[in-house]
């Protein structure tokens, strides 16, 4: 596992790689979450990346961007 990747899903280690990613992890009741780097973010200005599920998860971070 990469020690930035504090869930069970190894298809996030490529993302976990990314120098975007502080951390990466999951919540049972409330999902999945990347906490982002200072000088990323998705959306409208967001510092965390969350969804639900994985495949939103790994689309989702698909929007991050250096700011």
């Amino acid at each position: 596992m990469h020690p930035k990747n504090n869930t069970k899903y190894k298809s996030l280690n490529k993302i976990a790689s990314h120098p975007s990613v502080e951390e990466i992890w999951d919540e049972d009741t409330d999902g999945l979450w990347i906490q982002l780097n200072e000088g990323w973010i998705v959306y409208g200005g967001d510092k965390c990346v969350h969804e639900w599920s994985l495949k939103d998860l790994i689309n989702a971070f698909k929007m991050v961007q250096k700011c």
